[in-house]
C-alpha cells in the first residue's frame, strides 16, 4: 500500500477492515461447529494466515507511529525556524527604526547650527512608490507583499554595493523644486570612477496616487534614455522580487 502511494490513514482503515472481516469469519466458523474440538489442517492454515495478518499489521502501526514521530519532530522545528525568523525580523526592524530616527536626530541639530542647513528628503518622500513615465503611462516595480519599490528601496540598494573595493557616496540637494540625488561611486580593483545623478519630482498620477518620479537620470554628464530607464525598472523588479 505503501509503494502504492497510500496515505498513512487510508492503510490504517483499510487493514482494520480487512482484520474486522478475519475476525467476523472466524468468530462464523466458530459458532457453527462450536461443538467441534478437533484443529484440522484447514484451521491450522487460517491460523498462520491469520498470523501472518497480524504480523504485517504490527509492522505498518510500528511503521506509522515512527512516522508521526518524524512529523512531529519536522513540524516543531519547521515552528521554531519561524519563530526564530520572526524573532530575526523584528530585531532588524527595530534597529532600523532606530536609526531612522538618530538620523533625523542628527539632522535636525544640523539644521540648527548656524551655516549647518542640510538638505534632505522627509521620510514620506522617500517612501512613496518610485516610477517613471513611459509614453504616458506610470510604471512602477511592486515586489512581494504588494508593496512598492519606493526611493528609499533604490538608495539603500545602492547602499548595499558598498565593500573594500566598492565606495559609493552618495548626497542631496534641492534643486528647483526638485530633489536631487547625485552618487558616487568609485571601483579600486577597475580603477574606475562614475558620477550618476537622478532627478526626482511629487507626482499626482491620473488615479491620484501620490509618487516619486524619477524624471531624469544622468550617467557621466549623459542623460539616459527612455530605453535605458525602462531596462533599469526591468532589473530592480528581478531584484525586488528575488
Amino acid at each position: 500500500m505503501f509503494n502504492d502511494n497510500w496515505s498513512v490513514d487510508q492503510i490504517e482503515r483499510e487493514l482494520a477492515l480487512k482484520f474486522s472481516m478475519l475476525m467476523n469469519e472466524q468468530q462464523h466458523d466458530q459458532q457453527n461447529d462450536q461443538s467441534c474440538v478437533r484443529f484440522g489442517d484447514e484451521g491450522v492454515a487460517f491460523a498462520r494466515e491469520l498470523g501472518g495478518v497480524l504480523a504485517k499489521m504490527s509492522d505498518v502501526l510500528q511503521n506509522q507511529s515512527l512516522f508521526r514521530s518524524e512529523i512531529r519532530s519536522l513540524r516543531d522545528e519547521v515552528a521554531e525556524l519561524r519563530r526564530e525568523r520572526r524573532e530575526s525580523e523584528k530585531r532588524h526592524a527595530e534597529r532600523v527604526e532606530v536609526l531612522e530616527r538618530e538620523m533625523e536626530g542628527l539632522r535636525r541639530k544640523l539644521s540648527a547650527k548656524p551655516g549647518g542647513n542640510i538638505d534632505f528628503p522627509p521620510a514620506s518622500y522617500l517612501e512613496r512608490p518610485l516610477v517613471i513615465r513611459a509614453e504616458g503611462e506610470f510604471l512602477g516595480v511592486l515586489g512581494k507583499g504588494r508593496k512598492h519599490f519606493s526611493l528609499k528601496d533604490f538608495v539603500q540598494l545602492i547602499e548595499h554595493k558598498v565593500s573594500d573595493s566598492m565606495a559609493v557616496e552618495t548626497s542631496w540637494s534641492r534643486r528647483d523644486g526638485h530633489w536631487v540625488l547625485v552618487i558616487r561611486t568609485e571601483d579600486a580593483q577597475k580603477g574606475r570612477e562614475q558620477n550618476i545623478v537622478v532627478v526626482t519630482k511629487q507626482t499626482t498620477t491620473p488615479s491620484r496616487n501620490e509618487v516619486t518620479e524619477i524624471i531624469r537620470l544622468n550617467i557621466d554628464g549623459n542623460d539616459a534614455p527612455d530605453a535605458l530607464l525602462l531596462t533599469l525598472f526591468r532589473q530592480l523588479r528581478a531584484v525586488f522580487n528575488g
